[in-house]
């Protein structure tokens, strides 16, 4: 009888071993397992992330100040309405032109829209902002200055241009402006 006794008793002290203490010990060790592979996942990343930061350093570090300063020109990393208006007025000066009834924000006066104004997260890399305002010149100054705003460092969308006679040959010329900055 001992001989079934204690080779049964053996065997149940076995199971309740393993239920009680290394199954346990065994599930902690699984989850501290995968939580160690994520880790090092992470770890992966983070270098990936690292030498990637650093090739784009390489290559950032390898364009002149002068090119960088022409690439803020052309899509500034902050809505600076100031420097825009400064910018146009800039452009309208060389043809004895002044900007007049300068709008900034929704130029269209639509109520209801959200302002491309607002500073938030919109899910776009690109905000852009509208400018309105008007140049009294004739036609070829009008040409001129246009010309001049076409080939400004800045992206500027030319949404809408009109025009109404005036006396002589000077017309009055409202324009609304789009241009774009990194958010």
């Amino acid at each position: 009888m001992t001989r079934i006794i204690i080779p049964t008793g053996l065997i149940i002290a076995g199971v309740a071993l393993f239920i009680l203490f290394t199954n346990p010990h065994f599930q902690n060790v699984q989850t501290l397992s995968a939580q160690n592979a994520s880790y090092d996942d992470a770890l992966n990343k983070a270098q990936q992330l690292h030498a990637l930061r650093d090739q784009l350093l390489a290559t950032q570090a390898s364009f002149s100040d002068d090119d960088l300063t022409k690439l803020s020109h052309v899509l500034p990393d902050n809505v600076d309405n100031i420097r825009l208006i400064i910018d146009i007025n800039n452009i309208a000066s060389r043809h004895n032109l002044t900007l007049s009834d300068v709008q900034l924000g929704d130029t269209s006066g639509a109520s209801g829209q959200n302002s491309s104004l607002a500073v938030g997260p919109s899910g776009s890399a690109i905000g852009t902002v509208e400018v309105g305002f008007s140049v009294s010149a004739s036609y070829s100054d009008f040409l001129a200055f246009e010309e001049d705003l076409e080939h400004s460092l800045r992206i500027i969308d030319v949404d809408q241009i009109s025009f109404t006679t005036g006396p002589g040959d000077l017309n009055l010329y409202k324009f609304e402006i789009r241009t774009y900055w990194l958010h």
